[in-house]
């Protein structure tokens, strides 16, 4: 099977790259053509010319050439500050070679040709391989390349140095796809850089995202450090628009996760339940997340984007006094038995005298 390419991060770049026909057996993947000292730009192009081959997968993807692609990516990385002028060309030409398309992407490491350099530019560590990072933060606008280009700068570089373009490049890869001019790549890593080194700044951003991305949207304003989220959050949890659509909880349920570490999401959620504007399809989840179990992206780069739970005694109390709080300002039969539900659960996390 011929290489797929994939299309270039840049929607205004065409890839000219086409499939050459399948070849009945490839040649083993070539050695470096001549002898280079360990360490030089030499044995980096030869390696970087190996891993882009045009007939990479003539024949199909065989544990051998598995093998093969991850010794390259291992000594593409052992050459240091060496590869990355090698990597700069590969990059520049806007192509990729899509490993995941083949079936290769799980068994070699990474879904992409791509992928697997910004990897390596990671490794390396070294300041070349940082700047080359930075720069191609600051071009690209695939959602992945963005998380883990900041992902790997922050071992690198101070926050300073590099979140402005993570948060600029993730904001502007948004904009893109609600746009409609996007392929259907996941924006999911969009909304994790953007929760991760976010602030004030990007809140519009998410906000103006909700009423196309629901939950991502509304989990990354509940998940902003220091609260910055949460007056927006509180204010799309009141909104009747908001509620109106689907089970009602897409603003709920990150108001109620956040209801333990916020006052001010805890207010907020309880006026909603005394003023019975919390909708009878909203209460479980609502009630579910007051008991601890939240909801978060899914494939996660960074970790867990949830808050963290706690089941001290003190916790597992402050929990059980916030649904009695809630329980005795609603009138929803529905709500009621939700959280008799998840008072119970909570309950039963208290170690048995």
């Amino acid at each position: 099977m011929p290489p797929v390419v994939r299309a270039s991060p840049f929607p205004d770049v065409v890839v000219v790259t086409t499939n050459p026909p399948a070849l009945p057996q490839p040649d083993p993947m070539p050695a470096p053509t001549q002898p280079h000292a360990p360490g030089s730009a030499g044995v980096a192009q030869d390696l970087v010319a190996r891993l882009s081959r045009p007939d990479l997968f003539a024949g199909g993807v065989t544990p051998q050439k598995v093998e093969e692609l991850k010794g390259s990516f291992k000594q593409l990385a052992e050459q240091g500050g060496a590869s990355v002028p090698a990597i700069r060309e590969f990059l520049d030409r806007f192509q990729d070679i899509d490993f995941d398309a083949v079936g290769a992407g799980k068994q070699v490491g990474y879904p992409s040709l791509r992928i697997g350099l910004l990897n390596v530019l990671g490794q390396i560590g070294e300041p070349e391989a940082a700047e080359l990072s930075l720069q191609t933060l600051q071009k690209t606008g695939d959602p992945l390349e963005i998380a883990l280009l900041a992902k790997g700068l922050e071992k690198q570089l101070p926050p300073e140095q590099f979140r402005e373009a993570a948060l600029t490049a993730a904001s502007e890869a948004l904009a893109q796809a609600a746009s409609g001019k996007w392929d259907g790549r996941s924006v999911t890593p969009l909304f994790e850089v953007l929760q991760k080194y976010g602030d004030q700044s990007v809140v519009n951003v998410l906000e103006q995202s909700a009423g196309k991305w629901n939950y991502y949207s509304t989990l990354a304003l509940a998940g902003l450090p220091d609260g910055a989220g949460i007056p927006t959050l509180v204010r799309l949890a009141q909104d009747p628009a908001i509620t109106g659509v689907g089970n009602g909880d897409f603003a709920l349920r990150p108001l109620a996760q956040a209801a333990m570490q916020f006052p001010e999401a805890r207010t907020a959620l309880m006026d909603q339940a005394k003023l019975n504007q919390i909708p009878d399809r909203a209460w479980p989840a609502v009630a579910t997340s007051l008991a601890g179990t939240y909801i978060q992206y899914g494939n996660q780069l960074f970790g867990s984007t949830a808050p963290p739970v706690v089941w001290s005694n003190d916790q597992i109390n402050q929990r059980v006094a916030l649904i009695d709080q809630m329980l005795g300002v609603t009138t929803s039969p529905a709500g009621a038995q939700a959280l008799q539900n998840a008072r119970a659960q909570v309950v039963a996390k208290l170690p048995r005298q």
